[in-house]
């Protein structure tokens, strides 16, 4: 039994979607190769347009997130999408009776500090052991970091 959203037969689909939105942000396809037991996955940055307000005038204001807040996403966000999974992840005694865990095209929580974050392509990712994935979530607007969520 998998914990993935994702079913066997959309995860070509999720693959090519991943593709398209890499090519689009930086001219070429995603083609990173996780060895091992590795998870490649993207880091969820907020949109730059948070939302659209009508006012009681009738006039609509557009409310924008500072580039700051971006920025800092890129290290503190605990969302993030599956890219790539290594050859040997989920694999032996310890996922005999899960199976994997997650699969390319969920969205999952990773923990802050137990990932190897790096630029691909100016591209926030982070690369971490296939047993460090938290929990796979519907999707990252859902989530945000302890250090920014306020009263619990």
């Amino acid at each position: 039994m998998s914990m993935s959203n994702i079913e066997p037969h959309e995860e070509e689909l999720a693959k090519k979607l991943i593709d398209d939105q890499f090519v689009s942000m930086t001219g070429q396809p995603f083609d990173m190769k996780p060895a091992g037991y590795l998870v490649a996955v993207k880091i969820y940055v907020r949109p730059e347009e948070l939302k659209t307000i009508t006012q009681e005038d009738g006039t609509e204001v557009t409310l924008y997130l500072p580039d700051t807040v971006r920025a800092e996403d890129k290290y503190s966000s605990v969302s993030a999408l599956v890219c790539a999974v290594g050859p040997e992840a989920y694999q032996g005694e310890k996922f005999e009776r899960s199976g994997p865990w997650c699969k390319v095209g969920d969205w999952v929580l990773i923990p802050r500090y137990e990932s190897t974050m790096v630029s691909y392509r100016g591209v926030a990712m982070a690369l971490l052991p296939d047993d460090r994935v938290m929990a796979v979530i519907a999707g990252p607007e859902d989530v945000m970091s302890g250090k920014f969520a306020g009263d619990f």
